[in-house]
């Protein structure tokens, strides 16, 4: 015979020195008053046992403590449930404390429901420790919304006096001016442009970390579009003696529905970079209709350069704020890094991607998708 079998077992001992608060709760009577309280629960709580026996574990809860928890605990016990709640409870002298309680009945053989047992854990550290986690994140979420519209507010009132700036470089290249004097007013007015491309790329920044970016849904010609777009950068591709030329797929609809200026602020950031990063050989621009049907056009763009191409190790980063491949591209190029940010940015606003391949040394080509309404579907809509 087993010596566990001749030794009867000392329940209510083993209960009383486990550090976890144990409760048993007369099942049988409406109040479901309390008939057991281990040592650890008159610890945690600072009620003796005689001061708990008797009463209703309501006696722990206060002004904080949520009344849908409490509604839930009530709920379970009335159907003879088992509930695992987190609860704000209170001590004897007022201080708050949180339990993950685990309530389960215990049934007789006839399934009658005798008690409930229920288990505390004191989970206050945690909570306490969520709360600041949650705290920290609100400070910085605020912080951050402060500063983007620090940084709105600022550029707007750089672009008035840089638009000024530009504008009377413009006038005195009009003079008579010596060849010299106009080359001066040439750096002038790129060094004005650079600028106001990196005030204008903030200015987009700010609008879309605060969720104010708006996306239009109208009616426009995307082959018009682009042959505008590509029209826009041929001066740049002459200037550097670089070939740019665009294949446009003939299948595409004369007619689309969506935001035609963010479309173009993305090919027009991306054709500038891949003119930029171009030495010689040749830029190209291709449009393809990956799908089409009576609701929607899915049109795919790719932006191919002969470039400087980008390191593999860095093509992760590329779409990152501030981020640039190189510090000698940018020393020797120019540029903020926020213009694939927000091409990336802009592009899943209107529920398109992009992606990058690039062979450093080689060149970059850019793909970008993006879905169109048909004019099809908007007529049917209408």
């Amino acid at each position: 015979m087993s010596l566990y079998s001749q030794v009867p077992m000392q329940w209510e001992f083993i209960i009383s020195k486990l550090k976890s608060s144990v409760t048993v709760v007369d099942a049988t009577t409406p109040e479901f008053p309390l008939m057991y309280v281990n040592e650890h629960f008159t610890s945690l709580t600072g009620y003796t046992y005689a001061e708990s026996i008797g009463r209703n574990c309501r006696f722990l809860q206060g002004t904080d403590t949520d009344p849908e928890t409490v509604t839930r605990i009530r709920e379970a016990l009335a159907k003879k449930q088992s509930i695992k709640v987190e609860i704000l409870n209170y001590t004897k002298s007022g201080q708050k404390f949180w339990n993950e309680l685990n309530i389960d009945p215990i049934f007789n053989e006839s399934g009658d429901c005798l008690y409930f047992v229920g288990i505390q854990y004191d989970i206050t550290e945690r909570k306490f420790a969520e709360q600041q986690l949650k705290l920290a994140a609100s400070t910085a979420e605020k912080t951050s919304r402060g500063q983007l519209e620090f940084i709105g507010k600022l550029n707007h009132e750089l672009r008035t006096p840089l638009n000024g700036i530009m504008g009377m470089i413009e006038l005195v290249g009009m003079g008579d001016i010596t060849e010299e004097q106009q080359e001066y007013l040439e750096l002038a007015r790129q060094s004005g442009e650079a600028l106001l491309t990196i005030v204008n790329n903030s200015l987009d920044m700010a609008k879309l970390g605060r969720g104010k970016m708006g996306m239009e849904h109208i009616e426009f010609q995307p082959l018009k579009l682009i042959q505008q777009i590509v029209k826009t950068h041929e001066p740049a591709a002459v200037n550097k003696q670089i070939r740019l030329f665009c294949h446009a797929d003939l299948s595409m609809p004369d007619v689309l529905w969506g935001d035609p200026l963010r479309l173009r602020q993305v090919l027009d950031n991306l054709l500038s970079n891949a003119v930029k990063f171009t030495e010689k050989g040749e830029v190209q621009l291709q449009v393809d209709v990956k799908q089409h049907s009576q609701e929607e056009t899915m049109l795919a763009f790719s932006v191919r350069d002969t470039g400087i191409g980008i390191p593999s190790n860095q093509i992760d980063q590329l779409f990152d704020a501030f981020t640039q491949s190189d510090i000698s591209h940018a020393r020797r190029f120019g540029g903020s890094g926020l213009g694939l940010t927000i091409c990336k940015e802009l592009l899943e606003l209107m529920d398109g991607s992009i992606t990058v391949d690039s062979v450093e040394g080689k060149g970059t080509e850019f793909h970008v998708m993006v879905p169109f309404l048909s004019r099809q579907s908007i007529t049917n809509a209408g």
